[in-house]
């Protein structure tokens, strides 16, 4: 593993339904970068564990593997204390990265980056920078409108896995949500190195798939792979957790084009007109008016 495999890792930030989890699947199935699905061990666990001493492993582990959807990254308790005691645990920001770099292990993949794909970190950008002052940032912004059908489609689901999102389908929240997410998001980068930092359109990943894979890639010295264009046909098991799967199915089939400006057919002139009217400064501003 490459010096920068602890201190720089990768983070995804975007509004939910924005295509983080397509990004992530992109940019994990590159040879020298592991992005495993979401699990919020890191964000829920730093208040406890911030100040890392050696004495709190037993402690952190059992906190680890009680913390939601961890489970779905069928770690043994066992072999991972085995695994960690071989290493000099140096702070929580190394210990976290050993987490990231054990699963990347069972994959048998030899890594220079491990990241993390986790909407909640909106909520608490700041916690990033106090661990991972190098980190690189990928912000992906899509169409809030075409969000807004993502979210009523998933209303209508009524998914029973435990882990599905609670989204809002009222047109009037999506639409200030959905700015007051980018809003947080780009103060927060506004603070961060331009080297270290990238914003993408969602449209643009899916209707230029390799180009825009490209340009973030460079931002961290790599080269896209045919692999990454072809994620779609991993194993499903490798795609995303079976219980995730009611609302990212997606995620088997290749980009498609139709999902770029779908509200035109399926939200009314109402709602359009509504979304329109309260997030149009930010609808302007990445070019979606």
């Amino acid at each position: 593993m490459s010096n920068n495999f602890n201190d720089q890792p990768i983070f995804i930030l975007g509004n939910p339904r924005s295509g983080t989890s397509l990004l992530r699947l992109m940019l994990d199935t590159h040879t020298d970068i592991c992005i495993p699905p979401e699990s919020h061990f890191f964000l829920w666990l730093e208040d406890k564990y911030g100040d890392w001493e050696i004495n709190m492993l037993d402690d952190y582990l059992n906190d680890l593997f009680a913390s939601t959807k961890f489970e779905t990254w069928s770690f043994n308790i066992e072999k991972l204390k085995f695994y960690l005691e071989q290493k000099q645990i140096k702070s929580y920001a190394h210990l976290t990265s050993l987490i990231y770099g054990y699963y990347a292990f069972l994959k048998d993949k030899d890594i220079k980056f491990w990241g993390d794909k986790n909407s909640l970190w909106i909520e608490k950008l700041s916690a990033i920078n106090k661990y991972y002052s190098h980190a690189f940032y990928i912000h992906i912004i899509r169409d809030g409108r075409d969000i807004a059908c993502s979210y009523k489609e998933l209303s209508k689901k009524h998914s029973v896995s435990k882990y599905a999102p609670k989204l809002p389908s009222e047109i009037e929240v999506i639409a200030q949500d959905w700015s007051k997410n980018i809003e947080a998001i780009e103060l927060f980068l506004n603070n961060i190195k331009t080297e270290n930092k990238i914003v993408i359109h969602y449209e643009d990943l899916i209707n230029n798939t390799k180009n825009t894979l490209t340009k973030i890639l460079r931002k961290i010295d790599l080269k896209p792979t045919i692999a990454q264009m072809e994620y779609y046909k991993k194993p499903k098991k490798e795609i995303e957790p079976e219980a995730f799967f009611d609302w990212k199915e997606k995620l088997t089939k290749p980009p498609d084009a139709k999902n770029v400006g779908k509200y035109k057919q399926e939200l009314s002139n109402k709602e359009i007109e509504i979304f329109n009217n309260l997030a149009k400064s930010t609808l302007s501003k990445y070019h979606y008016l």
